[in-house]
């Protein structure tokens, strides 16, 4: 059965929302804190502690340090979850919860993707920035930035954020192409499905892409997916994923390559994210625990188990893929 590329991509949609920012403290700010207090405390008790009680309190000082990045980072590992992915809510009807593709929340990708959607939100509202009838297509076009106030709102979140926009993009059709174009081969599982799913994608020459496939899993399940790849630096508007973190049952699972990828999965749709060096990846599996013909994201494909999902997880080289530089 033939389906068109918009039919299979309608749980990911643009959408006007209002964002509410809300302000978190990474490792590296825990740390400078901690340093400021307690090179604070040392000077209020320098003056009247002898020498080598001075020592040892740098060096209980220095522990500290040590302890707060390590926990830092640590609970920067641990906090690696969907939580983590929040998207904006949109609220008409009802209330629609939502996770943000391109990066974690800290990320300067997803700051500024949330930043600008909040512009373009308000923009609507107000009936501004409208796309003009005679519109020749560039790379603001393709970023909703019309005007010249929403062209140059976009040059400072990009400044701001020191990040990149795209290209124009290339569309690729098939595994090789896409293979051609980001420059390595194999990353991707072999296809399944029969070719009733279809096999497409947007590439742009930073190495960011989507892509459209099925994989043929070893136990005969064929499982179909959207898979996200942003190249970190640069601002990707992308649609939000309608989902909503307390539906899934996600864990951390270390794939036989030796990657940890955060994976998750509900009813009806499953997801798999990981946190590359040059990148980060989101997948969209349009597969659950309880499938049915009916169900809007799974288009009548199988239900998969936890196990199936880390199988899928496996049949990617996310090695190979960590080592792309662009």
């Amino acid at each position: 059965m033939n389906k068109k590329i918009s039919d299979i991509m309608d749980c990911v949609e643009y959408y006007p929302l209002s964002v509410q920012e809300k302000k978190t403290r990474s490792a590296e700010r825990i740390v400078n804190l901690t340093m400021k207090k307690i090179t604070a405390e040392k000077a209020a008790v320098s003056s009247y502690v002898p020498r080598r009680t001075r020592k040892s309190l740098a060096s209980v000082a220095l522990a500290a340090v040590l302890v707060v990045a390590l926990a830092g980072t640590a609970f920067a590992i641990y906090r690696f979850g969907l939580k983590d992915l929040a998207g904006p809510t949109r609220i008409g009807e009802e209330q629609v919860h939502t996770l943000s593709l391109n990066g974690l929340k800290g990320s300067p990708e997803y700051e500024a993707a949330q930043e600008w959607e909040s512009y373009v939100n308000q923009w609507y509202k107000e009936g501004e920035n409208i796309t003009p009838p005679d519109l020749i297509p560039d790379a603001y076009s393709q970023y909703n930035a019309f005007s010249e106030e929403a062209k140059d709102t976009l040059d400072g979140i990009l400044d701001k954020y020191n990040l990149k926009m795209h290209n124009a993009p290339t569309y690729v059709h098939s595994l090789d192409e896409l293979y051609s174009a980001l420059g390595i081969n194999g990353f991707i599982p072999a296809l399944g499905n029969n070719g009733e799913y279809p096999v497409s994608g947007t590439f742009y020459e930073d190495g960011t892409f989507s892509f459209n496939s099925a994989a043929a899993m070893p136990n005969s399940v064929d499982v179909r997916y959207q898979f996200y790849r942003f190249t970190k630096g640069t601002l990707t508007r992308t649609g939000f994923l309608i989902a909503n973190a307390d539906d899934f049952e996600e864990w951390v699972y270390t794939t036989e390559r030796g990657i940890e990828v955060v994976l998750a999965i509900s009813g009806n749709k499953s997801i798999m994210a990981v946190n590359l060096d040059n990148s980060f990846v989101f997948v969209n599996v349009l597969s659950g625990t309880e499938n049915n013909d009916s169900s809007r994201t799974s288009f009548g494909a199988s239900p998969i188990e936890k196990c199936d999902l880390e199988a899928f997880a496996d049949s990617f080289d996310l090695v190979a893929l960590n080592g792309v530089t662009k």
